[in-house]
């Protein structure tokens, strides 16, 4: 749950740097009077600018996107606790229909098949217990790529991720 809550606080930066890329580009927030107060100094020049910018319709806008991610991380969540649930209850075919709508999960789902799943629900108790060497062992037998950094790909990254709950 811990990497949902990472995941809308980098989209909030990222959004918010969009922001401020537009605004030093001339558009959005930013124009000619704005720059040329930062650039001077003058505060007062810079505040009635951007007062002056500031419109119901851009505070709509602004509302709407901000539901919009809200949503999202919503759904998220939904998703993630359906994966959960499905690992924790040992159901394959729950599983199964959790990942299959989640691109970062259903990657899995291309190596864990009904035989080794298992195994996959091992690794992951071995790493809510923070057993990494023994579920660096598991994800070894069931054929996970190795992500970037000290473990590899995807697998070390969410190793390394897992919620202290």
């Amino acid at each position: 749950m811990k990497n949902l809550t990472k995941f809308g606080i980098v989209a909030l930066l990222l959004v918010s740097l969009a922001g401020s890329v537009f605004a030093f580009s001339g558009r959005g927030f930013g124009n000619e009077e704005t720059r040329q107060a930062i650039e001077s100094g003058d505060y007062e020049t810079w505040k009635e600018a951007m007062t002056s910018q500031l419109t119901e319709e851009r505070f709509n806008q602004m509302k709407e996107n901000h539901n919009q991610m809200a949503e999202k991380k919503a759904g998220m969540q939904e998703q993630r606790e359906s994966v959960e649930a499905a690992i924790e209850a040992e159901d394959y075919d729950a599983w199964v229909l959790a990942v299959e709508t989640c691109p970062r999960e259903n990657k899995f789902a291309e190596t864990v098949t009904e035989e080794n799943f298992k195994t996959f629900v091992a690794m992951h108790n071995a790493m809510q217990d923070k057993d990494f060497e023994t579920a660096k062992a598991l994800a070894e037998e069931l054929g996970l790529e190795k992500p970037e950094g000290k473990m590899g790909g995807r697998f070390g990254h969410r190793m390394h991720n897992m919620p202290s709950e």
